[in-house]
């Protein structure tokens, strides 16, 4: 047997070197979040202050800790990433508690209660440095008392405090410590709200967990707007490995004219639509990674609208190439292969039925499109105003033929000067058209070429652009009829 050596890591150096992981707040303050639930909280209260002595603190009235738990939780490592895990922890490595606070602060505290019993720890990297060994210290009551949020922790039945004071990282040196930790904490709400979506909702069995940031609820923001009546959720489908299952649901989302600005914000955001088209991956409902096709396929203008839910267990992590900071993910060949297969069924929804040389573009029996989409060869298309819309077509009727001819001639011009590259411009960058009364504006439109046309409120209804909006063709009906 070959002769060992046990070489030791020099405490100061891997702790120091350990805190350059690369979290930001908000991704530290989800893995925290990540503890509470796996304990069973039903609330978690973010609070943080730039003023004073700045902290952040996160309570939550989970199951607490013993003493010897949470002496283990304090432990670099404290669970083998291997080991199997309840089917609802959303813990992997047993280093976030950890890596992720001392990430922005250089003192972390631990206080948890359990059975009427309060225990507490403290991470110290000053007594770390004097020590020169992986010590943690143990505060005791009266140092405990002064600690935000402490005697809230006293309140409850049971329950963990976690603590981030000394906050070096997150304070960068800042002259101004409080409008420094405003900057930083910008993005945490949107962040949390984006990330826990699903848990802030109830969800088949499961209960909401209540989420706060210094007293506002977290929003749901859902990038797939299953709210809304115009989200086309496709076929579902599954994958199975190794006797565990992947859910795929892929959504397609309504075009931006029929979103809210909320809603356009929750589906694309800052990034833009095209940006955030692709899979949407969740461990345990927690979304992991999100906005992208993995390399499978490119990311298209005609996809843009395209979201696919992906489900995985954490009994799965080893497969998905999991991180630390549970922010990245990526499939092994067997997964990516049946997501590849899988794509052209999602994203052909996202595209409008095309037909090849010289046809006209197909539409629901009895719609009359107002434009016409012309291929007069594979790869070159046009679009022309529809002479068989039922008001070109009256209007052209009631002409003489040179009148006739000047109205065909005005359409080819119209269509000749249609600024295709400045509304590709526009479309690309998900800019809305003007915003109107929506029920009102159609509504008005309706009547008008009735009177105009004589034509009856029916085949009104079936006209382009009446027909765009068939949510409202019900009131119309009581309104005109």
């Amino acid at each position: 047997m070959a002769k060992t050596l046990e070489v030791l890591p020099d405490p100061v150096s891997l702790i120091e070197s350990m805190r350059a992981i690369g979290y930001t707040p908000e991704t530290a303050l989800a893995d925290l979040i990540d503890n509470s639930i796996s304990a069973g909280a039903s609330t978690v209260q973010i609070e943080y202050d730039g003023t004073g002595e700045p902290f952040v603190a996160v309570l939550d009235d989970g199951l607490g800790m013993n003493a010897a738990e949470l002496t283990s939780a304090m432990r670099h490592g404290s669970r083998n990433p291997v080991d199997a895990r309840s089917a609802q922890d959303l813990g992997r490595f047993g280093l976030g508690l950890k890596t992720a606070s001392l990430s922005q602060c250089r003192r972390l505290t631990v206080v948890s209660k359990q059975q009427d019993k309060v225990y507490a720890r403290c991470w110290d990297l000053e007594v770390v440095h004097e020590e020169n060994r992986w010590v943690v210290v143990v505060p005791g009551v009266r140092e405990c008392r002064k600690l935000p949020l402490y005697d809230a922790l006293l309140d409850q039945d049971s329950g963990t405090l976690v603590i981030w004071q000394s906050l070096d990282r997150l304070m960068s040196g800042s002259p101004d410590p409080a409008a420094e930790m405003t900057a930083k904490m910008a993005a945490l709400h949107g962040h949390l709200s984006f990330v826990f979506h699903r848990y802030t909702r109830r969800e088949g069995g499961s209960s909401p967990v209540t989420i706060t940031v210094n007293g506002l609820p977290l929003n749901s923001i859902d990038p797939f707007l299953k709210d809304s009546d115009f989200t086309q959720p496709l076929e579902g489908q599954t994958i199975r490995i190794g006797g565990e299952v992947i859910g795929v649901q892929p959504y397609v989302l309504p075009h931006m004219n029929h979103l809210t600005p909320d809603e356009a914000e929750s589906a694309g955001g800052r990034e833009g639509l095209r940006s955030s088209q692709g899979f949407y991956v969740y461990r345990n409902r927690r979304l992991v990674i999100w906005g992208t096709w993995f390399r499978l396929v490119p990311k298209e203008e005609f996809f843009k609208l395209t979201r696919v839910q992906v489900d995985i267990p954490n009994s799965l992590d080893h497969l998905w190439s999991l991180d630390i900071k549970k922010s990245a993910a990526y499939p092994p060949d067997i997964i990516r292969n049946r997501l590849r297969d899988l794509i052209p069924h999602f994203a052909g929804t996202s595209r409008r039925t095309v037909t090849y040389p010289g046809r006209k573009q197909r539409h629901p029996v009895g719609y009359e499109p107002l434009w016409e989409r012309i291929e007069p060869s594979h790869g070159a298309f046009r679009y022309q105003l529809n002479p068989d819309h039922a008001v070109i077509r009256g209007l052209a009727d009631s002409l003489d033929a040179p009148a006739q001819k000047a109205l065909q001639h005005i359409l080819e011009l119209a269509a000749a000067a249609l600024p295709l590259e400045s509304i590709y411009s526009d479309m690309c960058g998900d800019r809305r058209t003007e915003p109107n009364d929506g029920y009102a504006e159609t509504a008005s439109l309706a009547a008008r070429i009735m009177e105009v046309t004589g034509l009856s409120l029916t085949t009104v209804l079936s006209l382009d652009p009446v027909a765009r909006f068939p949510q409202y063709h019900e009131q119309i009906r009581k309104e005109l009829d």
